[in-house]
């Protein structure tokens, strides 16, 4: 007697979406141990890298890199994020999409390369034209890649996406340093960066069997480019605040100081970025799958608001606390102008920190318009303060002007998140609160440690600080929160 049983629909996406919480703690176990080993290996490479380079070389690769992010950030298009947000049949938009990427990329690099002249008359550095030409082949690279790579993201596979990552930093870092110790300047940055975007652009191709082919269909293209709109406009915003303070800077205070802003940036936001950027790869493709299920998606909300501040939160206040003794003893003391700095963006990403899981919200939920209102924003206070900021503290002020860009927005993007997902909020606050008071703890102890106890920091103090730091942090962390424990296990039980 055969079964005519069909499967029920329901039936099947419920089963679907009970495999999600699996593959969301498998995926955010491989995000954080990859980004942690490659962090560690380009932290090693940029303690290395301020020890053979001058600042104005920093200067002048972030001036490079400006331009190249400028051109790319004004172009998005978006197709990638409305392929992973789109559940009808997105496989029949893969081929538009490359061919487009590929068509914007190629048209950028021309572009790019005839304007390269134009900004080193501007910015008055005759060697900024080669590197600009040379960095911009990075693009004719990420134009190359395979689309196909995108269901690693959409699919939960974040084993191949981390390592699709991973690959080239692990590259990158012994490169440069070798590179550094050879040539002394700009072109070991320059060199190593076209390397690793290279072994990026094979690994695409390495790792995913699809091969895309060229497919010039408008109306695929106009049906991503629905979505991608918001996620272009976005983009261009982020680019403005990003680029255009990279501009700012090294137009109006110097390539030097820019060298200062770009490690300061590298020691701090930059590997704070990387949680971020969890959010975002993990969260987003999450978040898209349970759109239908209001109390799947309140509680992922919640989850990920927990561990971003869990594990957030200190590290950004833990490193404002001793990046005094880490510029000393690690970079030497010409660095010392980034101190600040660092200490500046370290608010800077406590604020991150705590938005960042809304607005993976809102994009997944298919309300990217309100990502990039925030942006503008955002934007447009830092338009209005960033100017005399800078006239009356330099660079200093210029990041400054930062923070409060992310702070006037932060009140905004809380309570529409928080409508959003619709939870109360206590239930918002409980995670945050439980993290902050935590590290508080550490802080004090820390503070107390150095003040009575170490008149002068040297280098085995400054990691038993840090130690320390750990220690308190997990141990009031663990008394005053059983839920991070119970989060901790429940997301370590289902990696495994």
């Amino acid at each position: 007697m055969h079964d005519n049983h069909t499967p029920d629909p329901d039936e099947a996406r419920a089963a679907a979406r009970s495999l999600i919480p699996r593959k969301i703690a498998r995926g955010v176990l491989w995000a954080t141990v990859t980004s942690i080993s490659a962090k560690v290996a380009t932290l090693v490479s940029a303690v290395i890298l301020a020890r053979l380079l001058d600042p104005s070389d920093f200067g002048l690769l972030a001036l490079g890199t400006a331009l190249i992010t400028i051109s790319q950030y004004a172009t998005q298009t978006g197709f990638e994020s409305a392929i992973i947000q789109r559940q009808d049949k997105p496989e029949e938009f893969l081929d538009a999409a490359w061919t487009f990427e590929l068509l914007r990329c190629s048209i950028l690099y021309v572009v790019v390369f005839a304007a390269a002249p134009l900004v080193g008359f501007i910015f008055e550095e005759p060697r900024a034209v080669a590197v600009i030409r040379a960095v911009g082949l990075t693009i004719l690279l990420q134009g190359l890649r395979n689309i196909g790579a995108v269901y690693f993201r959409k699919h939960f596979d974040f084993h191949k996406q981390f390592a699709l990552e991973v690959g080239p930093l692990l590259l990158y870092a012994p490169l440069v340093v070798i590179l550094a110790l050879y040539l002394r300047n700009v072109w070991a940055l320059v060199w190593a960066n076209l390397a690793a975007s290279l072994l990026a652009c094979v690994l695409t191709y390495a790792m995913h069997a699809y091969r895309p082919r060229l497919d010039f269909s408008l109306n695929k293209a106009a049906r991503l480019f629905h979505f991608g709109k918001w996620v272009l406009g976005n983009s261009i915003l982020v680019m403005a605040r990003d680029q255009g303070t990279t501009l700012f800077v090294g137009k109006v205070l110097g390539i030097p100081a820019l060298g200062f802003l770009n490690r300061a940036d590298a020691f701090s936001n930059s590997i704070f970025q990387q949680f971020q950027d969890i959010a975002w790869k993990v969260g987003y493709p999450a978040y898209s799958h349970m759109q239908s299920s209001p109390r799947e998606f309140k509680a992922a909300y919640l989850k990920t608001l927990h561990l971003m501040t869990l594990i957030g939160l200190p590290m950004a206040v833990g490193t404002l606390v001793l990046s005094g003794d880490f510029v000393h003893l690690i970079l030497t003391d010409r660095w010392l102008p980034i101190v600040p700095l660092m200490q500046l963006l370290c608010l800077q990403a406590v604020l991150y920190f705590i938005n960042t899981p809304g607005l993976v919200a809102f994009q997944a939920f298919g309300r990217p318009a309100f990502v990039a209102t925030m942006s503008l924003f955002g934007l447009l206070v830092l338009a209005v303060v960033i100017y005399p900021l800078s006239s009356r503290y330099g660079v200093n002020g210029v990041v400054g002007a930062l923070c409060t860009s992310a702070l006037v927005p932060s009140p905004f993007i809380w309570g529409a998140s928080m409508r959003l997902v619709g939870c109360s909020f206590m239930e918002w606050l409980k995670p945050i609160g439980c993290s902050l008071i935590s590290t508080g703890a550490m802080v004090i102890a820390i503070v107390l440690i150095k003040t009575y106890v170490m008149i002068e920091v040297d280098m085995g103090e400054f990691f038993g600080l840090i130690g320390l730091g750990v220690v308190v942090y997990a141990a009031a962390t663990l008394l005053i929160d059983r839920s991070a424990k119970q989060e901790i296990a429940a997301y370590l039980k289902a990696a495994i």
